[in-house]
């Protein structure tokens, strides 16, 4: 089956027997070849990917929540602000202690990972909270307004960086530095624009470093990156549970492509530029 140098933009080829086909120097972007039998095939040269509709749509994705990110921002330093200009010395002192529990939050995000961070610190952070509250208000020291403040600002801080983490990555998977930094500063210059003061910027640029660590190779197996991945591939050329024994991709141009399930035994890859694929191989 000769289907070389070929517009093969969104075609379906699922579930076919395509044993031995030839799709080389063709444009496969969103085409969708799940299930399928690609034993021996060529897709020499081709060029998979996102179409460039459907890229809009991804992109509009992650300024969208990008944004989320940067209202929840707002919110966070609004919460932290009342705090620490409170008229109650205690909960003055609640409000810089939240303020440190954010910055703390942040350098272990970008040192072990975003979702490990929030598991491991931040749940935490608000149960030690939780109970220093409910203590201070049963022992009449303090009315436990503070420590309930506290409790909303870091459940914010949980959700503003895995918005604002996620949107990020998204973006991160077109592998184009400028859509990636249109999507980090999208976020901080609505929540600043709202009031959320430079705060709102620091936390953009730390969702920025851990969504480029996220999905870089050291972390390839991370949370952030396997949502991105999924987000990013889901529009994109697909060989989901595909039989590409012995197939030939030297010389492939291949971005958000997802591999996920497929039989990949004996694929030649000789040259060919793999970016942001799923169950991509080293």
């Amino acid at each position: 089956m000769e289907y070389r140098n070929q517009d093969l933009q969104g075609k379906s080829f699922n579930s076919q027997d395509l044993s031995h086909a030839d799709f080389s120097g063709s444009d496969l972007r969103g085409a969708d070849f799940s299930n399928a039998n690609l034993k021996n095939a060529n897709f020499s040269g081709v060029k998979t990917g996102i179409q460039k509709h459907h890229s809009i749509l991804v992109f509009l994705f992650a300024i969208l929540i990008s944004l989320l990110s940067g209202y929840i921002a707002m919110l966070t330093g609004d919460t932290i602000h009342s705090q620490i200009q409170s008229e109650d010395p205690n909960e003055v002192i609640v409000g810089y202690i939240t303020l440190g529990y954010f910055v703390i939050f942040i350098g272990i995000s970008i040192w072990i990972g975003l979702f490990k961070a929030i598991k491991r610190v931040l749940v935490f952070m608000i149960l030690l909270t939780a109970v220093l509250g409910l203590i201070s208000f049963i022992s009449g020291y303090g009315t436990g307004l503070g420590a309930l403040k506290s409790l909303l600002a870091l459940v914010l801080i949980g959700l503003m960086f895995v918005a604002g983490t996620i949107s990020r990555a998204v973006a991160g998977t077109f592998a184009s530095g400028i859509l990636f930094l249109i999507v980090a500063m999208a976020g901080a210059m609505f929540g600043k624009s709202l009031g959320g003061g430079y705060g709102t910027v620091v936390a953009a640029l730390a969702c920025a470093v851990i969504s480029k660590r996220a999905i870089s190779q050291k972390f390839r197996h991370s949370k952030v990156k396997n949502i991105a991945l999924f987000i990013g591939t889901y529009f994109g050329t697909s060989f989901k549970k595909s039989d590409l024994t012995n197939a030939d991709f030297s010389g492939a141009d291949l971005k958000n492509t997802d591999f996920s399930d497929s039989n990949r035994q004996g694929v030649s890859w000789d040259n060919a530029k793999k970016v942001f694929c799923r169950d991509e191989e080293e």
